[in-house]
């Protein structure tokens, strides 16, 4: 994983070409095929799911090869990694890049699919990565992967879903990155501790009774997987100014804390991941 190698992902994501990725527009379904293409060159197989309730829109999925084979386990052994990678498009004439929101959690995740393949995990480990479409709309691509997920949802050990990953925010001390809901796992919480510190990062606990309070529920895929009553961490460097705004531009992401944020999740992955 390098800065180069995310910085050229980002710079394509946000691309006029894109014009946002808007939900249920061509750019983002182009922006599903180039995930497709990325995706076979790091030596996966991935597959497109239809998203029923926006026609022509896909979620895009690779499993780890390393685990295709291997035999099922009696606990939930299964890591999804989720990011959405469509935005809003064009609004009132102006394009919406959507630089941080999403395709900075895009980026490391697919960068940390490629390490993961350059640098293998224990043979028996199953990681899915899912790149969701329709999101801005209704969280439509998480709702479809739910209803017919590739594998059963029991068989999940936890959900990390990247959202908003690109702002450096240190108030003083080692970057930060937020992740809600971690506290339902004491053990991939203390995992998370060691792998942010690894990485460079200060991790910020965020307990899903702040967001209801907030009236903030149900805005992220976390959530649809959390209602189906799988463990899920929501991380994010939090919200700017320049939320849904066509302000958020590639100079708006920090290509070094999005490499922090990617080694952190390929340290959470290689200490949570189950195997035989």
């Amino acid at each position: 994983m390098s800065e180069a190698s995310l910085a050229a992902d980002l710079a394509w994501l946000t691309a006029p070409a894109r014009a946002g990725r808007g939900s249920s527009s061509p750019e983002a379904r182009a922006t599903a095929r180039w995930l497709v293409d990325q995706l076979r060159a790091a030596g996966y197989a991935p597959i497109e799911q239809p998203i029923p309730e926006v026609p022509d829109q896909v979620n895009v999925i690779a499993e780890l090869a390393a685990g295709a084979a291997a035999p099922p386990i009696a606990v939930p052994d299964e890591l999804v990694v989720v990011a959405h990678y469509d935005h809003l498009g064009v609004r009132d004439g102006q394009a919406h890049p959507g630089a941080d929101d999403n395709a900075s959690g895009v980026a490391v995740a697919l960068a940390v699919a490629r390490d993961l393949q350059r640098r293998p995990l224990p043979a028996a480990a199953r990681v899915r990565f899912l790149f969701t479409g329709a999101e801005e709309l209704g969280l439509f691509g998480a709702r479809a992967f739910v209803a017919a997920p590739p594998v059963p949802l029991d068989h999940v050990r936890a959900v990390y879903n990247l959202d908003m990953v690109g702002r450096e925010i240190t108030n003083g001390g080692p970057p930060q990155l937020a992740a809600v809901g971690i506290a339902g796992d004491p053990d991939i919480a203390a995992a998370a501790l060691d792998a942010a510190d690894e990485a460079g990062l200060a991790l910020a606990p965020v307990p899903i009774a702040v967001l209801r309070a907030a009236s903030q529920t149900h805005r992220t895929d976390d959530w649809v997987f959390r209602d189906a009553g799988v463990y899920a961490i929501h991380l994010s460097t939090g919200l700017g100014d320049t939320y849904h705004s066509p302000r958020d531009t590639l100079d708006q992401v920090s290509v070094p804390q999005t490499l922090r944020i990617a080694r952190f999740l390929r340290g959470l992955v290689a200490r949570t991941v189950v195997t035989n």
